[in-house]
């Protein structure tokens, strides 16, 4: 019953808040600003942020980011990220939901391109992904209704050795492949000038 009402509460809201804006590939020259969405539990979660802004400061884009970090916080949890940008369980409903007065200001920019970093196929970056007024958005893990105009994954060292196209393999646990998803990020944006 529980679960029933919550994927109904969860529809709801995103037939509240989800974008109505038309999506399409954009040109890196015609893009004025982004938001990246990335994991703030990963240790490198800054350093791949300032990889991505770097990207985008030499082609001249705005870049905001939302760290998530979902994980029970306590004495020995490590926190790698801090500030306006993140979303922890604090700011969210019961039902998984960002709480809009916390959270609304994030998404409520006009925004020309979202890339969403995170692996994981939370009900968190789904709905961000599905809300935000980005005119071109990217990820790395498909969601359900497909909100991504593109989506990109990583490949695993054997098919990159073997030289095939494609889409790749999810991680092993614990292994990050967050700088891969950035490279090919960037190379992608680079190739659509």
């Amino acid at each position: 019953m529980a679960f029933f009402l919550t994927a109904l509460i969860r529809r709801s809201r995103l037939k509240k808040y989800g974008s109505r804006v038309h999506t399409g590939f954009i040109p890196l020259k015609d893009l004025r600003s982004a938001m990246v969405v990335m994991d703030g539990t990963e240790p490198q979660c800054m350093q791949y942020g300032e990889k991505v802004e770097a990207f985008f400061k030499d082609n001249n884009i705005r870049t905001s980011f939302v760290y998530i970090d979902l994980r029970k916080i306590s004495k020995g949890v490590e926190v790698f990220v801090r500030g306006e940008g993140v979303i922890t369980r604090k700011d969210l409903s019961m039902a998984g939901i960002p709480k809009m007065k916390r959270t609304g200001k994030l998404f409520s920019g006009d925004v020309d391109l979202l890339v969403n970093l995170r692996d994981s196929g939370d009900f968190t970056g789904d709905f961000i992904s599905k809300v935000s007024k980005a005119k071109f958005k990217i990820g790395v893990c498909p969601y359900p209704g497909n909100p991504f105009d593109l989506v990109i994954t990583a490949r695993s060292g054997a098919e990159d050795e073997a030289g095939t196209a494609g889409g790749g393999s999810l991680p092993e646990a614990g292994e990050s492949r967050t700088a891969e998803k950035i490279d090919a990020v960037c190379n992608f944006l680079m190739k659509i000038i």
